[in-house]
């Protein structure tokens, strides 16, 4: 029965890959809707669970730290749920965005049952993610060089056309480069830590460091900056300066190919925009942060942060953001916000100050069983990287459904049950 319930889960996350690569496809060809897209995750999230519950009962395990956590987190949730602004929005989640309280069920499962994965399936795992990227930086490349027209099909009103930069599948570049970045780290890792395959892993390092650039969102590219950075500072403590100036040379020539391609296919309203970035950042270190910082974020934090003492104890109601204003959306001259685009501010908003105090230290059990593992192979430094480089532009981002998941399945991979418990 044990060997059933492995292979059952392990095939279980293929068909959860394979779901949300496919359908993320169908909704931009406009075949489906995320509102259906939500509801196969909720049904996939709940055969999660019992998966997850059969393999305890089986193995006669009892309740763990891990457990205790996600207990918590779904105790809070239901009461947000039930102070909710708007309940059905707290439930299914906003019109389009669909992450409410059945999404993060879904989440939890996920994670649950990855944590049942030895470390060779999850490799094996990360292979199927990589390969999907790929496939998602091919379509970016399209929708960047603004290609309308392959094998005379029209992909105008296809693969979300409407961007000037790589969103993939995903619908917007923000979510795109999300995904992107949680697989550039990880493979970032590969490269620097691992002694084999240097030539593959550093050509899988070009292509999703092209592919992060052209989703050109600055918030995923800073942070992959920023633990870049750190990342080759702690090797270069960690070894003989000679090993360290490898990894640093292996890591500018990589970047310096990117900026070439970029040069000779980028077309100049792409390269134009992509200044605009690095004088927004050249602007922020002259002048400070203002209220047009990050699109109008800084104005819309402030705004919403006035609703916090309303509100601090339950929230307004999971993923009702957008009822804080007396029930309008917070609006920009620019746009309009139905999200903080802070996750934890979304948090603190919207289910309330302990909401947040449990998942913050969700996380924080997460790094210290991350740092209390005996085995710190390239894969699991990988999961780690991805995980911080997420909560790093997780700051100025939202979480979505798209890919949410992703980022719980490394969590779970992270926890799985191959170390010892906590």
């Amino acid at each position: 029965m044990k060997k059933v319930l492995n292979k059952v889960s392990i095939i279980y996350l293929f068909v959860l890959i394979i779901f949300m690569n496919v359908s993320t496809a169908l909704i931009s060809m406009q075949y489906i809707h995320y509102y259906e897209y939500s509801k196969c995750l909720l049904v996939l999230g709940i055969v999660a669970l019992i998966l997850y519950i059969l393999f305890k009962i089986k193995n006669k395990e009892k309740i763990k730290l891990k457990d205790v956590f996600i207990i918590i987190l779904l105790i809070f949730h239901i009461i947000s749920l039930l102070f909710a602004y708007n309940k059905e929005v707290a439930l299914n989640g906003v019109t389009s965005r669909y992450e409410g309280f059945n999404s993060l069920l879904s989440y939890y499962a996920i994670f649950l049952l990855a944590t049942n994965i030895n470390e060779k399936w999850q490799k094996r795992l990360m292979y199927t993610l990589i390969g999907f990227g790929i496939i998602q930086i091919a379509i970016g490349t399209i929708q960047v060089l603004q290609i309308k027209n392959i094998f005379g099909y029209d992909r105008s009103h296809n693969f979300s056309g409407r961007y000037r930069f790589a969103s993939g599948t995903f619908g917007n570049p923000n979510f795109y480069s999300t995904f992107i970045l949680l697989l550039l780290m990880y493979i970032w890792s590969l490269l620097i830590n691992n002694k084999k395959n240097k030539v593959l892993h550093f050509i899988l390092f070009v292509i999703f460091s092209y592919g992060l650039i052209i989703g050109n969102t600055l918030g995923c590219i800073m942070s992959f900056i920023l633990c870049l950075i750190v990342t080759l500072i702690r090797k270069i403590n960690r070894q003989n300066i000679k090993k360290a100036g490898i990894s640093v040379l292996i890591g500018c020539l990589a970047l310096s190919l990117i900026i070439l391609i970029g040069n000779k296919f980028f077309s100049f309203n792409f390269k134009r925009e992509i200044t605009k970035d690095i004088y927004q950042v050249h602007d922020i270190i002259n002048n400070g942060i203002q209220d047009s910082t990050g699109n109008y974020r800084i104005l819309i934090w402030k705004e919403s942060l006035k609703k916090f003492p309303k509100y601090y104890l339950t929230g307004i109601g999971i993923d009702n953001f957008g009822y804080l204003n007396n029930g309008e959306y917070f609006c920009s001259p620019k746009e309009c916000f139905d999200k903080a685009h802070n996750e934890y501010l979304q948090i603190l908003l919207t289910e309330g100050l302990f909401t947040l105090m449990a998942y913050l230290s969700f996380i924080a059990f997460v790094i210290i069983k991350y740092k209390k593992r005996n085995n710190k192979s390239s894969h699991n430094i990988g999961l780690f990287y991805g995980i911080i480089a997420y909560l790093i532009q997780a700051f100025i981002n939202i979480s979505v459904i798209q890919v949410a998941p992703i980022f719980y399945l490394y969590v779970g991979f992270v926890c799985s049950r191959k170390e010892e418990y906590l």
